[in-house]
């Protein structure tokens, strides 16, 4: 199942001290350390949930990498929001061979054994055909979309929300809750998105 990890955050204080520009004429500088008075403007523009208002637009500026386990049921909807991108991810096209021939077991549990003996028949008659394109084309269009990959995806605590508040309901629940719990974990990722209140906490 969809899976979190190896979570690094960059730009949170320069991003919360972009907020000054507003206010400022001439040269800026968004190293500085962060006031009292940023910190409490940023908790109040990150409240906003009017849509199409980009008062919380500051939070494109926290920016965020990590590694993630996908699958096909999963990566569809998550691919649907443009500013999360993936950097690199596990190949089916490099490293077919490796998934499924070794001792690993590259499904979610859902995938039945049916499927996963069909794939392994695919697989053989693959090699058997001295890895023919047909056969080769066969037995990738047969995967299941339980069929999970690792990548890394770059994004930032703006777009997260956005994920955050269209998820958090989502009939693939689980799924979606293990990426909400991610976010969550993130340093101050609830307080500054506005998604601290009871009602934001993740429902199994």
């Amino acid at each position: 199942m969809l899976e979190v990890k190896n979570i690094e955050v960059f730009g949170l204080n320069r991003a919360l001290n972009a907020i000054n520009n507003s206010f400022n004429v001439g040269q800026i500088d968004t190293r500085e350390e962060v006031t009292e008075k940023r910190e409490k403007v940023a908790l109040a523009l990150g409240k906003n949930m009017e849509a199409h208002q980009s008062h919380d637009a500051f939070l494109k500026g926290i920016l965020v990498t990590f590694d993630m386990k996908h699958h096909g049921v999963v990566m569809p909807e998550f691919q649907r929001y443009h500013f999360a991108d993936i950097v690199m991810s596990q190949s089916t096209v490099h490293s077919l061979e490796k998934f499924i021939s070794g001792d690993l077991d590259p499904y979610t549990k859902y995938v039945t054994q049916q499927s996963k003996d069909q794939v392994k028949k695919l697989y053989e008659e693959w090699i058997a055909s001295g890895k023919s394109y047909e056969s080769y084309m066969t037995l990738r269009h047969n995967l299941p979309q339980g069929f999970e990959m690792w990548a890394t995806v770059t994004t930032n605590y703006l777009q997260l929300k956005t994920i955050c508040i269209q998820r958090k309901a989502h009939r693939n629940r689980e799924d979606w809750n293990n990426f909400i719990s991610a976010c969550y974990s993130m340093p101050r990722f609830r307080e500054l998105t506005g998604l601290s209140g009871k009602e934001w906490d993740i429902v199994s």
